[in-house]
């Protein structure tokens, strides 16, 4: 008797843990897709570390379940059982809840688009903003080329100059953004992420205006320990 009442609570242990929901579940679809392994990952130090991993065989859907602490960034990772094909990944702010991503196979990492997360929609309309930054750029660039094989110096050094200018204009703008997003873990994911480069005062002025709770994040220590290394 002793045994079977041991048996039935295993069960009952072994169905509650099977059972038990994890706070944040990340589904979507990569149209096109036939056989891979798709993976959710995360940046731990310099390594990535696989949360949870399905297998496909001809169902383009995708369901994951992972636990999240607070907003982080995490990879959604396409793996081909060859040596040739290479892995692709798409970077996307998760939080707690309900994420979904959508993407095709054929431009798996470019055109993709993500849902359920606020700081994955700021992130979207930052992207936006640089992509002005980044025309503008290319345009200068075209134009100094043009001045060069002109062969005119003057107008070549001023291209040169408006590119250094505009470059000054993007960390300005950055930073702005991250002041007008400090009570999100976007603020200082963006300061280390795009402008590491950029003079440690941005940093020290961006981190003294995030919310506690942004301060004590993942992110928040992260940009801490940046400044503290710097000086």
């Amino acid at each position: 008797m002793k045994r079977i009442i041991f048996g039935l609570i295993l069960v009952i242990s072994f169905s509650q843990c099977a059972t038990e929901t994890k706070n944040t579940i990340i589904s979507g679809t990569v149209q096109g897709l036939k056989k891979g392994q798709l993976l959710i990952q995360e940046l731990n130090d310099t390594v990535l570390v696989t949360l949870d991993s399905i297998a496909v065989q001809g169902n383009a859907d995708f369901k994951f379940s992972v636990d999240l602490q607070e907003p982080e960034v995490l990879y959604l990772a396409l793996i081909f059982q060859d040596s040739v094909t290479p892995n692709k990944y798409i970077p996307f702010f998760a939080e707690r809840g309900a994420v979904n991503i959508q993407t095709d196979l054929e431009n798996f990492e470019l055109d993709y688009a993500v849902s359920g997360s606020q700081n994955q929609t700021v992130w979207n309309e930052y992207r936006q903003l640089m992509r002005r930054y980044n025309e503008k750029k290319l345009d200068y660039i075209k134009e100094e080329l043009s001045a060069m094989q002109s062969g005119n110096t003057s107008e070549t050094e001023n291209w040169r100059t408006q590119q250094q200018k505009l470059m000054t204009s993007r960390y300005l703008a950055t930073v702005n953004f991250a002041k007008n997003h400090r009570d999100m873990a976007i603020a200082p994911y963006l300061m280390l992420l795009e402008i590491p480069d950029v003079n440690v005062k941005y940093h020290d002025t961006i981190y003294k205006l995030l919310s506690p709770e942004i301060k004590n994040s993942k992110y928040g220590n992260a940009l801490e320990s940046f400044i503290l290394e710097q000086n």
